[in-house]
């Protein structure tokens, strides 16, 4: 779909929305099912146009392919729909999550988003690290160096879950952590660091068309600057990991980079590039991701902790990082 195409489409049906569904492969008989779901919805709802993508390169079958370059093997239907005969729809999105909920279309990303917020210049795009942009939770890895793998384990995914506050979790962590070599961090990043899948593609893709990526995550700076240089992302908030004569110290020295201030550095980078937040985007996975995704324009989940993608606008379960490409409307 052309973007003059879409715009005349807009003017045509100011009401209408564009569903899009991943997966990594379409029977006919799951499209009738999900016709059969949408009719459910609204008795009235068409589909205006229909676009189907489908990425080639199947990752799993290119080893060679440096890991971060890797591209999600799946197919991409976009419908822009409208209810004939109807002023105009109501808010699909809520109606759209819960319909599909209820059905065992378990493998098919479907997002619902206002074909008008589609068509609005984004301009800015804040990311959290792990889980999201790496496959990894980074001090998980650290606790695996220091052999409380276990212990920290446990703290983690309760905070994920949303169980207990991430500044205490952060900071009950880290003090596990004291008496960890430094040369610790140097090979977990040089040996234990796995891009998520798309990665590259996805931030590749958002500069092309003019976005301003921030990494924004409640890991470590050290690993941060990693991710940073190498999928080519402009600026990047983390926390120290405090370290004195080539050992972690186990104290917090800065600030925590957590929820509400993920939030906040969304809130701050906006004004000072002068972006409205109706031209923002995040992505995260965990609990601690929830205040930034609430507050941009478009929030997206991405192979998310069941909290997170009960209360986010939009998710990416199925296809791999650069499924948010999908969401947005970018091809390359």
């Amino acid at each position: 779909m052309t973007a003059n195409f879409l715009y005349q489409l807009d003017k045509q049906f100011p009401n209408s929305w564009v569903l899009t569904l991943c997966a990594s492969k379409f029977e006919l008989g799951t499209i009738n099912q999900i016709s059969d779901v949408l009719a459910n919805i609204h008795p009235a709802l068409r589909v205006l146009y229909q676009s189907t993508l489908v990425n080639e390169l199947d990752w799993h079958a290119n080893a060679s392919l440096a890991q971060c370059e890797q591209v999600s093997a799946v197919t991409t239907l976009q419908w822009v729909v409208e209810g004939l005969g109807c002023e105009g729809l109501p808010p699909l999105l809520p109606q759209v999550k819960a319909a599909f909920a209820a059905t065992n279309l378990n493998n098919i990303d479907v997002n619902a988003m206002p074909l008008a917020t589609l068509l609005r210049p984004h301009k800015l795009a804040l990311f959290d690290m792990d889980s999201t942009l790496i496959e990894q939770e980074v001090i998980v890895e650290l606790a695996k160096k220091a052999g409380i793998g276990e212990q920290v384990d446990t703290i983690t995914e309760s905070a994920m879950r949303g169980e207990i506050d991430f500044v205490e979790s952060f900071t009950r962590r880290v003090a596990l952590l004291k008496g960890l070599s430094s040369e610790a961090l140097e090979d977990i990043v040089n040996h234990h660091i796995t891009f998520s899948v798309g990665a590259k593609r996805l931030v590749s893709a958002l500069k092309a068309n003019g976005y301003h990526v921030v990494l924004v995550s409640g890991g470590f700076n050290y690993f941060a600057e990693h991710v940073k240089n190498t999928l080519g992302i402009d600026e990047v908030y983390a926390n120290d990991l405090d370290i004195i004569d080539g050992k972690v110290t186990g104290k917090v020295t800065s600030p925590i980079v957590d929820g509400q201030r993920k939030a906040d550095i969304l809130q701050s980078v906006a004004s000072r590039l002068g972006i409205g937040l109706n031209q923002t985007v995040a992505v995260g996975d965990g609990a601690n991701d929830l205040p930034m995704l609430g507050l941009a324009d478009i929030g997206v989940a991405y192979r998310a902790k069941p909290i997170v993608r009960a209360q986010a606008d939009y998710a990416v379960n199925v296809a791999g990082l650069d499924g948010v490409m999908a969401i947005l409307g970018l091809t390359s």
